[in-house]
This record gives C-alpha cells, structure tokens and sequence, in this order.
C-alpha cells in the first residue's frame, strides 16, 4: 500500500510537467489594462507576505499572430519598464537588458521577479486580479514553471537552430555565384567620401548580373552575396569585408589611385576593373619617440633596483615636394634618419592637411622601493632620453602644415627608502629638448 502515495505523486509531477503552457498561451488568457498590484513585504525574517497597493500598474502586451513578443509595465503607473520574450516561439519568461528583473504570467498572474539558478525566483510583486496565494506556494508554483518550462523549450530551442540552418542554405544558394551564369559585374564605392588620403577606409560594393537577368548584390549595396565570392586584386591598399583601406606609404600607392580587379572566385564570370584618385585630404601622424625605461626591480636575479634610462627620440629629415596629383596641390613627402640616411617612410600630404611627428624622449623608469629590495635604500630614478631633432627642407617645406612634439622624457622618480635610516633614490635627470629646423 505504501507504493500507492509514491506513484500518485509520480503522476502528479508528470501532469504538472506536461501541462505547463508556454508564454504565448498564457498571455492569451490576459488583455491589455489596470492590474492590482500585490506587493512582497518581509515582515520578519524570510517572513514574506504580500500587500495590496491603492495604486494598479497599466500593463500592455505586443503580439504579432500568435507570439507575443513584449510586456510594457508602467511601474508606478508612471515609469515605462518593456520586457522582450527569451524565445519567441517558446517563452518561458520577459527580460530588460538594463534590469535584473523578468516577468512571467501564470494563470493570469503576471510574476515581477529576480531571477537566481541556484535560489530560484524572489518575487517583488505579483499583478493579479485574484489574491495571490502565500508567498512560499506562489514561490514554489513559479520555481517549478521556470524548471519544467526550461526543459520543453529545448526542442524548440533545436528546432529553432535547424530552422536557421536551413534557411541559412537556402540564402547562401540563392546568393552565391557558385555555379551561375555570370554576364556583367559591376563596382561601386559606397558614398564616396570627398577626402581619401593614406589609411582611409572606403566601402566598395560588388553587383553581378545573371544571364537571366538576375542582380546579385554584396551586403554593403543591399544584397547577400558573400564578398569571398569574388577574387580581387588590388592596388594601393587591402580590401576586406566590404572595405578599401588606402596604404599607410606613398610607395604602395604607385598610381596616386585605389585599383580593384575583380571576378567571380569561381571563374565562371567577366574580370572587371576599377579606378579611383586619391586627394591625399587625410591627416597624418608618426611615432619617433623613444621607449620608457624599465622601473627597477628588486630581488629579482637579472633586474636592478634603479630605474632604466629613457631611450632618445629619434632625429629625422623631412623633404616635402610639392606636386599636383589628381588636380590638387600635394607635398609628397619623404623621411629619413638624421644620421644614418635610412629610408624610413614615404608619404603624400594635401597642402589643406596636417602631418604630426611625435620625437619626445622617453621617460626614466623609477627606482624600486626599499620594502622590495636586499639593501632597503631606494632605487635610483632613470634619466629621461633627449628628443630628437626635426630637420625640414624642399620646395614644398613652406606650405606643410606640421606639428611636431620634441619634448625631452622626464627623469624617473627615485624610490623611498624602507625606514628613515635607509636612504631614499635619488631622481633621474630629464633629457633635452628637440627643435624643428626649417
């Protein structure tokens, strides 16, 4: 006789299981309106229980066929809290990206609750028409919703993904060019920008037309085609994922233009080819300065106590040659060291724009304290690097708008001794200045 409480409470769990209804049914049961609201007071410890507010909340529901996809709560009846169902087809409950909150219906009570997977729900009010029930049944009535609904929403969750998949399929082979009789491609930059210099980024979007007639686009233009369908080759930069991203160095751009040439990667298509000039309307900017030194460590085998010196900034020569490229004054710019006469860059600048160099020294690591090291004196601080120099020549010299930072690095700080019978390091010296020279 005693197996007879046992399988009773194995059916009851197994109709409770197979008789919960998804968000989309529950909601059904409810229309847009005033709900009374029940508040959760503690009265003493974990005694929970609920109170009714002279206020009620408006509360409205999205629904398109037979989904809802929103719950709007007028909190207070006057702050707007919306809600997005967790899984459209199959919704177990309604979250706020920026709240902790969720909501969930259940035979017409609308739950206002946190959320733990290890504590399960703590309910903050429930909007019903009805009297809720104590707080631990209503409590466990949701926990076990939230449970049980989780595991049914898996089989939607996989039919969902194989959904996706399929149509995913379909898509790739009603875009692709794989396969398709290609009679013309086109390019076209997208919203050409009025200035293009060195590193400017660019949209270029490619069109095939089928010989059926059929316009196959990449996404940048409005279509699904994927962009490694096509093989491009190009000039003047690299092109990625919809983007043309101009050279960093004149050298690389050898026809002042960007250049595509393109065709279907499965060769079953024309090979087209694209222009166009490049203004050099960008600013630009290069890094000479020198390396921080390294701040001492101590007790540590390889490393000393006393901050590294600052490296100097490198002393370079500018020569700007003013060209016209395209229709437009340009400098076309070229760097090298000071001393060795190493070619480091080449450039071209638009006489409207600015170029920066940036020379300073690098800074003086500081010394280790005496709390980390053997002796408990302090590390001396590292001496900041010297800037380096700036040299500027050529027919264009006058026109260049230039900036140059030619700061000497600051002297490390020394660190401070363990106790006052520990001396403390000294501080590094700050390196000198450097100067642009016209």
């Amino acid at each position: 006789m005693k197996a007879l409480p046992t399988i009773f409470n194995l059916l009851f769990f197994t109709f409770c299981f197979f008789s919960q209804e998804n968000q989309n049914v529950e909601l059904a049961k409810l229309t847009s309106g005033k709900f009374t609201v029940h508040k959760v007071v503690e009265k003493s410890y974990h005694n929970y229980k609920f109170e009714t507010a002279s206020k009620p909340w408006p509360v409205s529901f999205t629904k398109s066929g037979e989904t809802f996809s929103e719950i709007l709560i007028k909190r207070a009846g006057i702050i707007d809290e919306l809600y997005k169902s967790d899984l459209p087809n199959y919704p177990s409950h309604y979250l706020n990206p920026q709240s902790e909150i969720v909501v969930t219906v259940i035979n017409k009570k609308i739950y206002y609750y946190r959320w733990s997977i290890k504590t399960g729900s703590e309910i903050k009010y429930i909007l019903t028409e009805k009297s809720p029930e104590k707080y631990e049944d209503e409590k466990t009535n949701l926990d076990n919703y939230r449970t049980t609904i989780l595991i049914q929403q898996e089989e939607t969750r996989q039919d969902r993904i194989e959904e996706n998949a399929e149509e995913a399929a379909q898509e790739y082979a009603e875009n692709t060019l794989k396969g398709k009789d290609i009679k013309s491609i086109k390019i076209q930059m997208v919203n050409p920008p009025d200035k293009i210099g060195l590193l400017t980024i660019v949209s270029i979007g490619f069109e095939a037309q089928l010989a059926n007639g059929t316009i196959l686009k990449t996404k940048n233009i409005g279509g699904k085609t994927p962009y490694t369908d096509f093989k491009i080759i190009t000039k003047g930069g690299d092109f990625a994922g919809g983007d043309f991203k101009v050279a960093n160095d004149s050298k690389e751009i050898p026809n002042d233009q960007i250049e595509l040439e393109v065709q279907s990667v499965f060769n079953n298509g024309p090979k087209v080819s694209y222009k166009y000039p490049i203004n050099y309307k960008s600013d630009i900017f290069y890094q000479f300065q020198g390396k921080s030194g390294q701040n001492g460590r101590g007790m540590t085998v390889g490393y000393s106590v006393d901050g590294g010196n600052g490296m100097d900034g490198r002393s370079i020569n500018i020569t700007a040659s003013l060209k016209t490229i395209n229709g437009e004054s340009v400098n076309e710019i070229i760097i090298t060291d000071a001393f060795s006469g190493e070619l480091i860059a080449t450039s071209k600048l638009h006489i409207d724009h600015k170029i920066t160099i940036n020379v300073n020294g690098g800074n003086g690591g500081s010394g280790e304290r005496g709390a980390s090291n053997y002796s408990h004196d302090g590390g001396n601080g590292g001496d900041g690097g010297n800037a380096g120099n700036v040299m500027l020549s050529g027919n264009g010299a006058s026109l260049l708008d230039i900036t140059v930072y030619s700061t000497g690095g600051n002297g490390g700080s020394g660190g401070e001794g363990k106790t006052a019978a520990n001396s403390d390091g000294s501080k590094g010296y700050s390196g000198s200045n450097g100067n642009l020279i016209r």
